[in-house]
């Protein structure tokens, strides 16, 4: 699981909702799991402050059928409270939107002829929508401050990871040395990061011509990758200086760099081209990519998983008490409001098809889906 919240909030409420549901509200791969998103929509543009709402997802490598209905609400709820901690449920609105894209998976006769194509259910992305209010007193609400609350919230994240046995990102053994999905570039052609061939002599020519004349910026870009992973197998880069020369000598101007990636420019392409994985950071060393340093850190990472996990729970506890406090300091002193008292009114005797008194006097919930769990 990994956790992602968006920096946007500060327009209507229609945004996230026309994103997560449609503008149509009738997406086919989105289900409301938890929430009412006209009462959520409505609470973003009745909020009064610059920052309306926070939206993010729980993402995971896992396909959604492999969880159950229980297991999500559990996810939801423990996400909630780390958010929320100290909160009654009364004090603020959620709304929790499930995506899991739907992929055609072939099906075929012993001949190896297709038949049918199945629908397989995709990665499960829980996706939530929260409106910037506190709904006792109407004062502002943040839910997420990452210098106060990022510790915490991967305290969490790491725990689910360990109870449910997810796939986690900070494994070393799911570290790319390469990362070609950046800058929303098509997913790479045959050609590309992993063709086997990759140190075939016409496959460089073939890579050195792009990068001298590039046509297109992902072409670019996947020629770059493919260059320095040869190096890297070839153990001749050891660290980004090296990393920086190489590109320098291909004829790429480096833009900028940061602490993740390196971003450079060419000449015949308008837009620069960020380059994104272990080879580009800012702490690389080759020798941690070969497989048997990678081994001896997959033993390590796992040899100390259970002593990791009671220290995230001590974190995420410690974190817990923390901002409780806090929440108790800015909203403890709000009362409950008082239950709304209703009038009853005799029930003609005469009229057989009219509701009881008490069916009259409490009316029922008129949301669409079930209590907060």
């Amino acid at each position: 699981m990994l956790v992602k919240f968006f920096r946007h909030g500060k327009g209507s409420g229609a945004g996230p909702l026309n994103y997560l549901l449609g503008s149509d509200r009738q997406r086919a791969d989105a289900k409301v799991l938890y929430g009412d998103p006209v009462m959520t929509e409505q609470l973003i543009n009745a909020t009064p402050f610059k920052q309306k709402y926070k939206s993010g997802v729980l993402s995971f490598t896992e396909l959604a059928d492999t969880f159950t209905d229980k297991q999500k609400m559990d996810i939801m709820q423990r996400f909630e409270k780390t958010l929320f901690a100290g909160l009654e449920p009364d004090q603020y609105d959620i709304l929790w939107i499930e995506h899991s894209d739907k992929d055609k998976e072939p099906s075929t006769d012993n001949n190896g002829k297709v038949i049918e194509a199945r629908e397989k259910s995709g990665r499960l992305e829980l996706n939530f929508v929260i409106p910037c209010q506190e709904l006792r007193s109407g004062k502002s609400l943040q839910p997420f401050f990452a210098g106060a609350d990022l510790v915490r919230v991967n305290a969490l994240k790491n725990i689910i990871n360990h109870e449910y046995k997810l796939t986690n990102p900070d494994d070393p053994i799911r570290k790319r040395d390469i990362n070609p999905y950046v800058n929303n570039a098509p997913r790479p052609s045959p050609f590309d990061v992993q063709h086997k061939d990759k140190n075939k002599k016409e496959d460089k020519e073939k890579d050195d011509e792009i990068i001298k004349n590039p046509t297109s910026h992902h072409l670019l870009k996947e020629a770059i990758d493919r260059k320095m992973l040869r190096l890297l197998d070839q153990g001749l880069i050891n660290e980004r200086f090296g990393v920086s020369y190489q590109l320098k000598r291909w004829g790429l101007t480096i833009e900028r760099e940061t602490k993740s990636s390196i971003s450079v420019s060419h000449p015949n392409i308008n837009k620069n081209i960020r380059l994104k994985g272990f080879v580009y950071e800012q702490d690389f060393n080759g020798m941690k990519a070969q497989p048997h340093i990678k081994e001896i850190y997959q033993d390590h990472f796992e040899q100390t998983a259970s002593r990791q996990y009671q220290n995230d729970l001590n974190t995420w506890q410690t974190g817990m008490t923390k901002k409780e406090e806090y929440h108790q300091e800015l909203y403890g002193d709000i009362k409950v409001p008082e239950p709304l008292v209703l009038e009853t009114r005799a029930i003609p005797s005469n009229n057989q098809n009219q509701a009881t008194e008490s069916e009259i006097a409490t009316p029922s919930p008129q949301r669409s889906y079930g209590p907060r769990p």
